[in-house]
């Protein structure tokens, strides 16, 4: 029997699909899908349409639900985006619009492209994009609304034409680093100059000391009461960073600015793979086998064996590759062209093709440099002898206390001054770090050993310094020191160089004069080059001629993407010294439009601290007038002006009157990028930044903060210009690498921004747009003999990854997924281990077994195993080739472990390894234990 339950007033019926076919509309769907099953060429494509579109066809004619989602397209005319939704009146605001532009025509053109490939295999129908709005259709809807884009540079905007373009005139501030002195006094004067003073302090404990501070200074203050507008505003609210905004008469300090922040989390990085940073999501990446793909992200994958975390790289056609997290390594971030690379098709040929034709052109450039290695090795360089008691002595003489990065760089040298092997180092150090110390400490080597030593400076200003500086340090010792540049006379010159032939002179600085035919060495043992870089190319090709035959210690601090690949490459030795002095405070960056408010701000300040400042005007015909507009808006400060077209004499005596103080501001040319070294000067302003190059600019940048004194750096370009894409490039990455040490970083930029388009000409140039930067780099060496590794396959059955709660950010994890797979040594994995645990604890077991299984890859390696499987009580190594079974250590290792391993041939050389009682984690275990004794990995030691 049927009971009722009541009655309802109303009832709902749902449709069985949100998709409402009309019985007129159903004769135009079938026919297009019939249509959709003629298309296709393809069998495999035209099979899988077939399938579908006969499903929905049967579902139409017969009235039954189906998933009617994919006709879309076809049933509905036009498309609505968000904007249809939106009040007519609704305005639009664009956060930095190039690079939302940007992002839009990336996500345009892969929506295509997957589209496109899943139609070519059948996977979708042709008709199937349609059902998304056209680009250029939103974009004018986007057009005819009210508009407003917020940018941090000043560059065309993309999606409408402003009518009227504001500028905020704000400027950021110093960090104070719990300098109260000086926020106290910036305040007192910000006050007295009408600004509204607005200070965050974090906390109330921290407002009320600061209140007491500046009652005692008889500068009034209030807490959390902004209704009172008498004295400096103090709030408990934490800010990270603060502005100055001139038209409002706003000053804001944020809490950041002032109280010591969390330390930046130190990186886990410390070899030269560091300069290659690991992919993020949405980067192009290089897959050393399948080519270049874009990284959507990891994938975490759970069977019965475990749980693993895999990197997802999507290829053309939308195909995604799942990499093992422990083989990260064969994946690297693309570093080529300006142009965006096409993405490569899984299975497809092009990629190997392109690495074959690197290949083949890498033969031919590498046959120059190995004749010219061949060469070096053949000739055996002087061998140097110490001794140490003279060394010590002068060491001991250095005003400062060396730091571990400088000692470090000076023992390699010693390294190899005291072998019979030609030196050819290269010494990259950020400005100020100490770089001419350890080139001396090589010197004096030279010249206790009766050696001469050679000092080559790209510019008249920087050998001139060089020569002051190597006069005092050298004051003590007896060293005879000569300077050739265009402050000599041609008779002081010809008796300088005379002197030099006879051996008079232990040490000669000098330009590219240097290298004239007029000059020659009595016995000339090391050879110092500063910048070399910056010679043009018919003086390099003398230098490489002077270095066949001598040590010579190369030093820069932005190396030339050239030189920075060659050093990479390991076609160099490489010394850096990346820890700044003690006391040192990193110079405070800013990137502005060029106005009289902010140059008479930036030199004031400087001056009223008893300081001196550098204007950088890089303008021959106009620098006076220049000039006398700077004495305009600063009358009192003292200007001296300086070119590179200004007579020697007249040179000379105007730096010399801007070093002994007399004046308060040089405004020069790019004449002062090298070799102005006043600790006394801590303000730079750079007008027209976005002209000069990136290496340029950080070179600018290094002129000041060379003491414990906070150093301002202002980098403008003239109000309302529009950027070019390079200009917005470089002025974006000098105001992100503003940490001490980015020298480095600064040339791997330099070289992105480039496209990479002179490291190696042209021809080259295109193969590496091809293939990426780092496998280029690979490649190289390969060609250059060294042995690439085996790429050995892993099917180790546990659960390895890195859980959301040990490493919260994605980049974080990616970053230290591709230093894990890059475990080569125990002293590798310990350095690893060691930063992982500072960073973020204790390591959870699936990140202790990630680190056991690089590892037992990097061991399998070396002993040429091309398969490891590892799982509960059961494992195996796969070798390429029998006569890997001759190795003397492996037999030691099967011979302790002979309860648990055999060797057989049957198939394939393979150790089978066999222990019942152990469960997946213990069976790794063993098989590391095992590996470690026929591998070097726990012998080997990581060079210091």
């Amino acid at each position: 029997t049927r009971e009722g339950q009541g009655y309802a007033d109303a009832l709902t019926v749902f449709p069985a699909t949100d998709v409402l076919i009309g019985a007129e509309e159903i004769p135009a769907l079938t026919s297009e899908l019939r249509a959709e099953m003629r298309r296709h060429k393809n069998a495999d494509a035209a099979a899988r349409v077939r399938v579908r579109a006969q499903e929905l066809i049967d579902a139409l004619e017969s009235g039954a639900a189906a998933d009617f989602g994919a006709l879309m397209p076809l049933l509905v005319n036009t498309t609505a985006d968000i904007l249809d939704y939106l009040p007519a009146e609704t305005a639009v605001v664009f956060d930095e619009p190039k690079r939302l532009s940007e992002a839009l025509d990336r996500l345009v053109k892969e929506h295509t492209e997957r589209y496109a490939g899943m139609a070519e295999r059948g996977e979708a129908f042709t008709f199937a994009a349609r059902q998304y709005a056209d680009k250029n259709e939103v974009l004018g809807a986007l057009s005819a609304r009210r508009a407003l884009a917020v940018q941090t540079l000043t560059t065309a905007v993309p999606f409408f034409s402003p009518l009227k373009t504001f500028s905020v005139r704000s400027s950021a501030l110093p960090r104070y680093r719990m300098k109260l002195d000086i926020l106290k006094e910036d305040l007192g004067n910000w006050t007295f100059n009408g600004y509204r003073a607005v200070v965050c302090t974090g906390n109330y404990e921290r407002a009320a000391a600061l209140s007491g501070e500046l009652s005692d200074e008889g500068i009034p203050s209030c807490i959390d009461r902004p209704e009172t507008k008498k004295g400096v505003l103090l709030l408990t609210e934490e800010l990270d960073s603060g502005l100055l905004y001139h038209d409002a008469k706003l000053v804001v300090v944020g809490s950041g600015d002032i109280y010591a922040r969390k330390e930046a989390k130190k990186r886990i990085r410390k070899s030269r793979s560091e300069f290659f940073s690991a992919p993020e999501v949405g980067d192009i990446a290089v897959h050393e086998v399948h080519g270049i793909g874009i990284v959507r992200g990891t994938k975490r994958i759970s069977t019965s064996y475990g749980t693993k975390d895999y990197i997802a790289v999507e290829y053309a056609g939308g195909d995604i590759l799942y990499v093992p997290v422990e083989q990260m390594d064969v994946l690297s971030r693309y570093l080529g062209g300006d142009k965006k690379p096409a993405l490569s098709r899984i299975g497809g040929k092009d990629f190997e093709r392109a690495k074959q034709k690197a290949k083949e052109s890498i033969r031919k450039m590498s046959f120059d440099l190995k004749e010219l290695y061949r060469l070096r090795a053949e000739r055996k360089g002087f061998c140097f002898e110490e001794d140490a008691s003279l060394q010590a002595a002068f060491e001991d003489a250095f005003e400062f206390d060396p730091t571990d990065d400088q000692l470090r760089s000076a023992d390699e040298i010693r390294s190899d001054m005291c072998s019979e092997k030609v030196m050819d180092r290269l010494l990259c150090g950020d400005v100020g770090f100490g770089k001419t110390e350890v080139a001396f400490r090589a010197a004096f080597r030279a010249i206790v050993n009766h050696k001469q030593v050679a000092l080559l400076a790209p510019t008249t200003i920087l050998s001139q310094q060089h020569y002051n500086t190597a006069v005092r340090r050298f004051a003590d010792f007896g060293v005879e020191i000569a300077v050739v540049n265009r402050f000599k006379t041609d008779a002081q010159q010809a008796e300088i160089l005379a002197r030099l032939k006879e051996g008079k002179i232990d040490l000669i600085v000098g330009t590219h004069r240097l290298l004239s035919a007029d000059v020659g060495f009595h016995d000339l043992g090391l050879l110092i080059l500063d910048e070399e870089q910056r010679f043009g190319v018919e003086h390099k090709e003398k230098i490489k001629l002077l270095k066949n035959n001598v040590d010579t210690l190369t030093m820069t601090a932005t190396p030339i993407p050239r030189t920075l690949h060659m050093s990479l490459a390991g076609i160099r030795d490489i010394s850096t010294i990346n820890t700044p002095p003690r006391e040192r405070i990193p110079v405070q960056t800013y990137v502005t439009e060029e106005t009289e408010g902010l140059i008479r701000d930036a030199l004031i300040r400087e001056l009223s601290r008893g300081g001196q400042a550098f204007i950088l005007y890089n303008r021959v015909e106009s620098i006076y007038s220049f000039a006398k507009k700077v004495k305009d808006i600063v009358p009192e400060a003292g200007i001296t002006v300086v070119h590179g077209q200004m007579e020697e004499k007249k040179l000379e005596r105007h730096i010399e009157e801007f070093y002994a103080g007399k004046t308060d501001v040089l405004i020069s040319t790019t004449i002062i990028e090298n070799g102005v070294d006043l600790p006394r000067a801590n303000t730079l302003v750079v007008i027209d930044a976005d002209r000069l190059g990136l290496s340029t600019l950080y070179q600018l940048k290094g002129r000041v903060g060379r003491s414990n004194r906070m150093a301002h750096a202002y980098f403008t370009f003239k109000r309302d210009k529009v950027l070019n894409e390079a200009a917005y490039k470089r002025l974006t990455a000098i105001m992100e690498f503003t940490e001490m040490g980015s020298g480095f970083r600064i040339a791997m930029r330099d070289l992105e921004i480039r496209g990479a388009g002179n490291v190696l000409g042209k021809e080259q140039h295109g193969h590496m747009d091809k293939v990426g930067y780092e496998l280029y780099s690979k490649l190289l060496k390969e060609e250059l003999g060294e042995k690439p590794a085996k790429n050995v396959q892993l099917d180790i059955r546990v659960s390895a990854y890195i859980p959301e709660g040990y490493i919260e950010n994605s980049a974080g994890r990616m970053d230290a997924y591709k230093e894990i797979a890059e475990i080569r040594t125990l002293a590798d994995r310990n350095r690893v281990v060691g930063a992982l645990e500072d960073l973020y604890g204790e390591l959870p077991l699936e990140v202790e077994n990630l680190v056991e299984i690089a590892s037992v890859k990097a061991m399998a390696e070396e002993i040429g195993a091309e398969e490891v499987l590892s799982d509960k009580g059961a494992a195996s190594l796969v070798f390429d080739s029998i006569e890997r079974f001759g190795n003397l250590l492996l037999h030691d290792a099967m011979d302790r472990y002979r309860g648990y391993v055999k060797a057989t041939a049957a198939v394939r050389p393979t150790l089978e390894f066999s222990a019942p009682e152990k469960d997946a984690g213990e069976m790794l275990a063993l098989l590391k234990d095992f590996l470690a004794i026929p591998s070097s990995f726990a012998k080997k030691s990581e060079k210091k």
